[in-house]
């Protein structure tokens, strides 16, 4: 195709309404799903599919909590074809210390209702797109992220998220504790990340660009 007929429009957000949740409604929602007061809350936002990486997060998971006896794992879209492997790993962890969340309609307040955000799938073309590092990065929770779909134009490693190697619990655990450890990180990464999708993906943005384009 003659690359003067391509033009590429990123897909846009209501990115204001993941800064627009209440504490309250956060409270109610961890109250909903019985993990109040558990500290600190690690999630995950991805169907139960072997490429999503989600096994590596869990074997993370359980060497966490050798050291953080409170943590917590949320599992949400918690549905899919490799879900009986993934709750035979889950069998090996404390009952109380995961939830399954098959699905919440107020994604806006899940993710604020996380410490640290993981998504990890397996390879560099596994996602297609990949909302959920735009969505969690909206939230400002600090993203633990292997680079596939839109991951590879907007994941800065150190800047705006902690990059880690595809299919490496050892990594994506020393990546957990650097975050618990260092709160200057924490908070520079929180600014970066709500700051580059604000600038790539706002929802006024993709309508500017789709009028320049049509007009």
């Amino acid at each position: 195709v003659n690359p003067d007929k391509i033009k590429v429009i990123h897909h846009g957000f209501p990115l204001e309404m993941f800064e627009d949740v209440s504490p309250e409604n956060v409270k109610n929602l961890k109250s909903k799903y019985n993990f109040h007061g558990k500290k600190p809350v690690i999630g995950v936002v991805s169907r139960y599919e072997e490429w999503k990486g989600i096994q590596y997060i869990i074997e993370a998971f359980k060497f966490l909590l050798v050291s953080e006896s409170n943590a917590h794992l949320i599992l949400a879209n918690a549905k899919g074809s490799y879900k009986k492997e993934i709750q035979l790993l889950l069998a090996s962890l404390p009952n109380e210390s995961f939830t399954e969340i098959p699905f919440e309609p107020d994604l806006f307040t899940l993710f604020n209702t996380f410490d640290i955000f993981i998504h990890v799938p397996i390879d560099v073309h596994s996602e297609a797109f990949g909302q959920v590092y735009v969505e969690a990065m909206a939230a400002q929770v600090p993203c633990i992220f292997t680079l596939s779909g839109i991951g590879n134009e907007i994941a800065i490693d150190n800047f705006n998220s902690l990059i880690v190697s595809y299919k490496d619990s050892i990594s994506i655990l020393g990546k957990i504790n650097l975050l618990l450890s260092d709160q200057t990180l924490k908070e520079n990464l929180k600014i970066q990340s709500v700051k580059t999708v604000k600038e790539a993906f706002s929802l006024q943005k993709m309508i500017n660009n789709l009028e320049d384009l049509y007009a």
